[in-house]
């Protein structure tokens, strides 16, 4: 397995305190509920869609200085099969900060990660309660109707 540079690997991942609730309703983590009802294998794939549902409705990271969080995991969760999603972190904080040397700054960028999480994470639980079908299958309609929609 090649290994790739991970300049998150010692940063935690956080969420606002508030949304304990939703990560602990919606991730397999302590596997109380069955996929269709808790259809995020971990608490990391819940916080890359809030993640990727904020940048694609364009909206700003929540700053989340000074507020309560949890410590979910550290950035090392990157490493090996996940490698991917440190460019995809790399590229969203260019973008929000137009300046490429913001990768110089590894705690800035997760920063910018966590914030939009926490922007994102509330709309990713509307998905999952809008309809009338169990929340994997919500979202799942809700995401390609966003995903083919010109907005």
């Amino acid at each position: 397995m090649t290994q790739y540079y991970n300049p998150f690997a010692g940063i935690y991942l956080v969420y606002p305190i508030e949304q304990d609730l939703e990560y602990h309703r919606y991730c397999q983590t302590g596997g109380r509920e069955p996929i269709d009802q808790s259809p995020f294998g971990r608490m990391v794939d819940l916080w890359f869609a809030g993640l990727s549902v904020a940048t694609r409705k364009g909206l700003s990271p929540v700053d989340l200085s000074g507020r309560k969080t949890s410590n979910m995991i550290q950035g090392a969760i990157f490493d090996g099969k996940d490698s991917w999603r440190v460019q995809f972190l790399m590229l969203v904080a260019i973008a929000l900060e137009d300046d490429v040397a913001v990768v110089e700054r590894p705690n800035r960028m997760m920063a910018i990660a966590n914030g939009l999480a926490a922007a994102g994470v509330p709309h990713v639980v509307e998905l999952l309660q809008s309809g009338e079908q169990p929340p994997i299958w919500n979202l799942t309609d809700a995401l390609e109707t966003m995903l083919t929609s010109d907005e």
